[in-house]
């Protein structure tokens, strides 16, 4: 890619352009090289620009809500990042008089942001959602959830942009959902339709907290990390597999499986993304010979060496 040819093509984008962007700025793992470019699309038509200028010029398109589910590699991003943050509106879509609401939040939409936003208005099915970091792009791309409820109990319609740019609508039935997946189309998720019915806000809040407080308890919030590391497999719980293989608390460079939930990995100041990967990979192989449990990743690793 020659960037200063490519930076004449990117004029047209009326968003804010950044080269050489430290991704451990934007992911909450607070690891990652540099994205060779990183875009911010203002509008609908920023976005269908950069679809097209990037499919002209065969560059690689990453697409990053809040970059909590991820760890990007030491070498950076090769192409363009794409950030969605400037995608932040929510609004209540339709109500009626049985109690039923349907919320649209865009991709960017910080999930505690969404939360507030419905507890406040007095909607509820979106607590199980305290405590989880990320966008609602995210959410629904992964099919979040905790052990109150996933994004498929919810979710009523999806909004995408194909990669021709169109803006395209998809209903929850013609979404294929399984463990922390949904199988949507290629493209670039906009946003989702929420189904939620009215109760007492102060229930709502008071479920927020306590699942909030749960959630402090038991896993590191407030610590850079990425999330749950692993998924979990089909009988068990990846946290109690990787503790009971003896791994708790064992340390790499500045990565750490988190003393509070073996499931995490946390960076204690200067990790890298090699120190994460190798620590990764001994817990993949300890757990495989001393469980006989073939873990798999729930986050996604991305960039170069």
């Amino acid at each position: 890619m020659n960037i200063k040819e490519f930076k004449k093509r990117l004029s047209s984008i009326k968003g804010e352009i950044r080269y050489g962007e430290p991704m451990k700025n934007h992911t909450s793992f607070k690891i990652g090289g540099p994205a060779d470019i990183m875009v911010f699309p203002q509008d609908l038509q920023d976005l269908a620009n950069l679809l097209h200028i990037a499919d002209e010029e065969k560059v690689s398109l990453f697409i990053l809500g809040k970059g909590s589910n991820i760890l990007v590699k030491d070498g950076g991003v090769r192409g363009i990042v794409v950030n969605l943050q400037r995608f932040d509106k929510i609004m209540i879509e339709s109500e009626d008089e049985n109690g039923e609401a349907v919320i649209f939040a865009e991709a960017g939409v910080n999930l505690s942001r969404l939360l507030n936003f419905t507890a406040s208005h007095g909607l509820t099915g979106l607590e199980f959602t305290a405590g989880i970091p990320g966008s609602v792009g995210g959410a629904v791309f992964m099919n979040a959830g905790s052990f109150d409820g996933e994004i498929k109990d919810v979710l009523k319609q999806v909004r995408m942009m194909d990669l021709k740019g169109n803006v395209i609508e998809i209903d929850r039935e013609d979404i294929k959902f399984s463990y922390r997946t949904a199988k949507l189309p290629k493209g670039i998720i906009l946003g989702g339709s929420f189904a939620l019915h009215k109760n007492n806000s102060k229930k709502i809040k008071d479920k927020i907290t306590t699942l909030t407080g749960r959630r402090k308890e038991k896993q590191p919030i407030g610590v850079p990390s990425a999330g749950s590391v692993f998924k979990n497999p089909a009988a068990g719980f990846a946290g109690a597999l990787i503790e009971s293989a003896g791994l708790k608390g064992y340390r790499i460079g500045d990565a750490e499986v988190s003393e509070k939930h073996a499931n995490f990995i946390v960076n204690k100041g200067r990790a890298i993304a090699k120190d994460v990967i190798s620590l990764i990979n001994l817990i993949k192989e300890k757990v495989k010979k001393e469980k006989g449990v073939a873990l798999k990743l729930e986050i996604k690793i991305i960039g170069r060496d």
